[in-house]
């Protein structure tokens, strides 16, 4: 075993799953499932079946399958929340909360719906659920490595401070999911999964604190990128970096005011501002022309270079000025000096901003 007891080797693997394939095994399930449904405890189901057994040391935390008990045909669990290895197909469990606590280790669910159910405190390492029904289902303080939710429907789930690691998501609904104090790590998407792109912050009586929402878009960008869908990795970004500057810099700025924290606060709010986080090409079009736009307007009522005093030539003045082509038709005279430090400070701006553009939308170029 390794990840802390969590994986077993394949020899526990396959009788975990075979275990239920028995005579007796088919048996045990069928009570279990019915027991399930009604909202019994599938404790008093499996009590009979604990493995008795020197190695039996610690079955909840670090659980041991002796090797000498994994006899072909033999069916046993080594707890009374063992269910380990299930199979199960179109079985209706919504709104039953018979699932708490249980270990669903290497299980597997087709088609079940479990909308409304109760999964608090569940282990979920290497099970599967696919085109379940999982809307309105808690999942709080439950989780583990390589979950497989593959088509499902989690709206509304809530993932209170459950551990998710190497866990695909493809083709799963999202939305309304309630993320606090959740760790994602390594998560798997495709262009089927959809999460919120402003999370919810708000599950029955709880409220996600402000500071825990960029970590978490963080995690889903950081998704998106791995599987090269850059169209919502881009959008993640721009939610994340957003989110990080209200809840976590402006904090910071508030309570701890100093020129650094202020620098890098203004920083980023001149990043979101003007190309909005290197994924916004066309907002820095958009600023470059209404300051062009701007210049013309000043030198229209300051008065033109050269004779013509009609608003298109002004208009053509800044375009030339800002965009740095120099073609020298029209200038300022010496004696305008101050005309000609605004003419100069306009190219500047224009030759940044240009910079910018062609960075933000080379790097748009090169990742789409």
């Amino acid at each position: 075993m390794n990840r802390d007891g969590f994986e077993f080797d394949l020899i526990t693997q396959r009788f975990l799953n075979n275990r239920w394939e028995t005579e007796l095994g088919q048996k045990v399930l069928q009570s279990v499932v019915d027991s399930l449904k009604t909202g019994g405890d599938a404790r008093g189901v499996l009590d009979g079946y604990v493995l008795g057994h020197p190695e039996n040391q610690d079955p909840y935390g670090h659980p041991i399958y002796p090797k000498d008990a994994m006899e072909e045909g033999r069916f046993w669990v080594l707890t009374q929340d063992d269910l380990r290895g299930i199979h199960l197909y179109s079985e209706d469990f919504s709104g039953k909360t018979t699932f708490a606590k249980k270990s669903l280790n290497y299980a597997r669910f087709h088609n079940c719906n479990f909308e409304g159910a109760n999964l608090e405190q569940t282990s979920l390492t290497a099970a599967t659920f696919e085109k379940c029904n999982l809307k309105d289902t808690c999942i709080a303080m439950s989780g583990g490595y390589e979950t497989r939710f593959i088509d499902c429907d989690l709206t509304n789930v809530c993932f209170t401070q459950t551990y998710l690691e190497d866990t695909d998501f493809a083709g799963s609904t999202l939305e309304g999911a309630y993320f606090e104090l959740a760790t994602l790590k390594n998560l798997t998407v495709n262009y089927a999964t959809s999460f919120d792109k402003s999370l919810n912050r708000k599950w029955s009586t709880r409220t996600m604190p402000l500071e825990q929402v960029p970590d978490i878009l963080k995690s889903i960008r950081i998704a998106y990128e791995k599987a090269e869908i850059w169209p919502l990795a881009d959008e993640y970004l721009y939610f994340e970096r957003s989110e990080n500057r209200k809840a976590k810099l402006w904090n910071t700025l508030k309570t701890d005011f100093r020129l650094s924290t202020l620098r890098i606060w203004l920083t980023d709010w001149l990043w979101f501002i003007f190309a909005g986080y290197g994924v916004k090409p066309g907002r820095v079009l958009t600023i470059g022309i209404l300051t062009a736009v701007l210049f013309a307007l000043f030198y229209y009522f300051s008065g033109n270079p050269g004779p013509d005093s009609s608003f298109a030539t002004s208009l053509y003045y800044s375009f030339t000025t800002f965009a740095t082509l120099g073609y020298g038709d029209l200038h300022y005279m010496e004696s305008q000096w101050v005309m000609r430090l605004i003419s100069t400070f306009e190219a500047l701006l224009g030759a940044a901003l240009i910079a910018v553009f062609v960075a933000v939308m080379a790097r748009k170029i090169l990742r789409h």
